[in-house]
């Protein structure tokens, strides 16, 4: 019998050439995967801890949200168990929300290759090239760094939880 390995999808690919590299550029560490459908990054302050991760979708279509949050670099204590700083994940942070291309919580405003229908319209083509989506992601990724060193809310950040800034917390 046999196997054959899976191969990551051109989105995924893009991700991973371009986007990777940009983020440990930024002193973002990806963390050692734990799921497929998950790409952690984190980087430390003297105050605290920045995390992102990439999300693709579980259905697998070409499409990934960026989930963001910050917490003390104490780390946080979560149902009684201490998570330390280098281990925090997104949803375990003081501050948690979303990165996406179009500001609404559904799947469609993620950044995917599928078109909106008015695009499709427009250029007759049913897909973006992967590098455009990675372009975007970059594009928007400096709304996070808004956000961490000056607490700016960017017009693509969506806010599930908020706190205030752990600097702004002393």
């Amino acid at each position: 019998m046999d196997i054959v390995a899976k191969r990551a999808s051109p989105l995924r690919e893009a991700v991973k050439t371009r986007f990777y590299p940009f983020a440990a550029s930024q002193g973002f560490v990806k963390a050692p995967s734990t799921h497929p459908h998950f790409a952690v990054f984190r980087r430390l302050t003297k105050t605290e801890v920045q995390v992102f991760e990439l999300q693709w979708d579980k259905y697998h279509r070409q499409c990934f949200v960026v989930n963001f949050g910050d917490a003390p670099i104490t780390g946080a204590t979560i149902h009684g168990t201490h998570v330390p700083a280098a281990s925090i994940e997104t949803y375990q942070c003081t501050s948690y929300g979303r990165l996406t291309p179009r500001n609404c919580p559904y799947v469609r405003c993620w950044f995917r290759q599928k078109k909106p229908l008015l695009q499709v319209l427009k250029t007759g083509q049913r897909l973006y090239q992967p590098d455009e989506v990675v372009d975007q992601l970059l594009a928007l990724f400096p709304e996070l760094d808004a956000w961490w060193t000056q607490r700016h809310p960017g017009t693509h950040l969506r806010f599930l939880r908020t706190a205030p800034s752990v600097t702004e917390a002393r």
